[in-house]
């Protein structure tokens, strides 16, 4: 394991650096208008809420050179961080967007026609779902990474592809090799970490 030095994250220069503004603005309004329908975010969701969520949605962007030819998110809830990542433009081909219950994946459908982005969301668990593709970029974020989540993950790997985990393993990782990248968004007082594993 490799443990870098905190990174510092300053959220409108990261915002600025991967997305166009007018594309954001019509993502939240469409998140909280669905929010209104499925619990997608908390209510108590601010704009200022919003965009510290897509700053920590962005940073693998920043960590990882180039585009990514596949893109599985696990546990896609509101589209954070796939939507985000697939307004960034990195994203060249298939995405697949696993998320159990059906009325968030209803939602997600929408919101990507409305956005004019490809990407195809399962109403399935991460469990139930044949992995025929090999992928370049899967993003883990609001669910927890177990050692039996990560022995199917990393599998799914393409040679050069990267697992991004918005959280630190809390068991100890064999196989592969992995990053921890602590970092301090400009508005929190705490350090999260990212954890980036290769095959």
């Amino acid at each position: 394991m490799t443990e870098l030095a905190v990174r510092e994250v300053e959220i409108g220069e990261i915002i600025t650096r991967h997305l166009a503004p007018e594309r954001l603005t019509r993502y939240w309004d469409l998140l909280m208008a669905e929010n209104l329908k499925v619990n997608l975010v908390s209510r108590e969701t601010s704009r200022a809420d919003f965009d510290r969520m897509v700053a920590e949605s962005l940073l693998p962007l920043d960590l990882i050179e180039g585009d990514f030819g596949s893109y599985l998110d696990i546990g896609s809830g509101g589209g954070l961080p796939s939507i985000i990542i697939l307004l960034s433009g990195r994203v060249k081909g298939e995405t697949l967007m696993v998320e159990r219950t059906q009325k968030k994946t209803a939602a997600l459908e929408r919101m990507l026609a409305d956005l004019n982005l490809q990407g195809k969301p399962i109403p399935r668990t991460f469990e139930e779902v044949p992995l025929d593709t090999r992928f370049d970029l899967i993003t883990l974020r609001y669910v927890k990474l177990t050692p039996q989540l990560l022995r199917r993950i990393l599998p799914a790997l393409s040679p050069t592809g990267v697992f991004a985990y918005f959280s630190k393993p809390e068991f100890e990782v064999s196989g592969g090799t992995m990053t921890v990248i602590p970092y301090k968004i400009s508005t929190d007082q705490f350090v999260k970490s990212l954890t980036l594993f290769r095959r």
